[in-house]
């Protein structure tokens, strides 16, 4: 082979391995994007993008209500499944339940196996007893789990997403203080208010507003 001929030869190999480099350089970053897609994806949506739809619940409670002498559902031996009645009511209600943290294949498996939700099963802590007509900036639900938002992503300085007899809000962890303590209050006015007759008013989340005054049935 002449001198000629050896230099686009060894160009040639020089081509190859830029080539071969640029290749795997390029792999390399495509892979280090994925994986720190996935690292802020699991981050962002620690269970997943789960649209928790507090706005179905809004609407659907009150349907609810018109079909039961004004009371929200009530009657289970948890709040939970007292909440899960909403689902016996009307189907459509199913995605509801999950919350931010349960996913939609755990909630249908539990209402195959007992036609209700438990603690363990339903995302949402709830308050039961309550009718339609109450003051309606008690709150009838919010999620189990701390700093997520409508679809489940993290929200800084969040603390919980509410569903009152009146709507939906947001509730900071600087204002959840303040927040429960002012539904204590609405509670305790509502439960004087109660005869004797009425379903107790019962709740969930007793770490933030204290043990139950009425026993589970």
């Amino acid at each position: 082979m002449s001198e000629g001929e050896q230099i686009p030869a060894v160009l040639q190999r020089k081509s190859r391995k830029k080539f071969f480099f640029f290749l795997v350089a390029v792999i390399v970053l495509a892979a280090l994007a994925v994986a720190a897609e996935q690292v802020w994806y699991r981050y962002t949506y620690p269970y997943g993008w789960s649209h928790a739809c507090s706005a179905g619940l809004c609407l659907s409670l009150p349907v609810y209500a018109e079909d039961h002498e004004g009371f929200l559902p009530h009657g289970e031996a948890t709040p939970e499944a007292s909440l899960s009645l909403l689902f016996q009511f009307d189907s459509s209600t199913l995605s509801y339940f999950g919350g931010k943290n349960i996913s939609r294949d755990i909630v249908e498996a539990a209402f195959k196996r007992d036609g209700k939700l438990s603690p363990a099963t339903c995302g949402w802590h709830y308050v039961e007893g309550l009718r339609e007509s109450d003051n309606p900036e008690i709150a009838v639900a919010w999620d189990k789990v701390i700093g997520l938002g409508h679809n489940g992503q993290r929200m800084r300085g969040m603390m919980h997403e509410v569903v009152l007899l009146s709507g939906c809000k947001y509730v900071s962890k600087q204002e959840w203080p303040e927040f429960i303590a002012n539904q204590k209050s609405l509670l305790a006015q509502t439960i004087a208010s109660r005869d004797s007759n009425a379903p107790p008013i019962r709740w969930s989340d007793e770490e933030s507003l204290g043990p139950n005054r009425f026993n589970p049935k």
